[in-house]
């Protein structure tokens, strides 16, 4: 497999001029383009929002009942995690003050 190094390093493929989606210059708007030419309005954001669906309400959750292993598995993980804590908290001030 041949590889072409030629370039410099500090020369990004976007600095080169290569785009992995080909798109004609006059497509190409830049972002002070697209704030300058934005005039949505609020019936235009109602409309997207309409259109898709984020006015639905949302659906019902609720709380999952957990196996009695599950809930020992939990139980000992945040044992752990204190456990942790208080090593982590003796390994700090045994550190600062010493």
């Amino acid at each position: 497999m041949n590889q072409d190094n030629r370039s410099p390093a500090s020369e990004t493929r976007r600095s080169k001029g290569v785009s992995r989606i080909p798109v004609p210059r006059r497509v190409r708007a830049s972002q002070r383009d697209l704030d300058r030419n934005a005039h949505d309005s609020s019936a235009d954001i109602a409309a997207i929002a309409h259109a898709e669906g984020w006015l639905t309400p949302l659906i019902p959750i609720q709380r999952v009942r957990l196996r009695p292993w599950q809930q020992a598995i939990f139980w000992g993980l945040r044992l752990y995690i204190g456990v942790m804590l208080i090593i982590m908290g003796w390994g700090f001030f045994h550190a600062a003050g010493g």
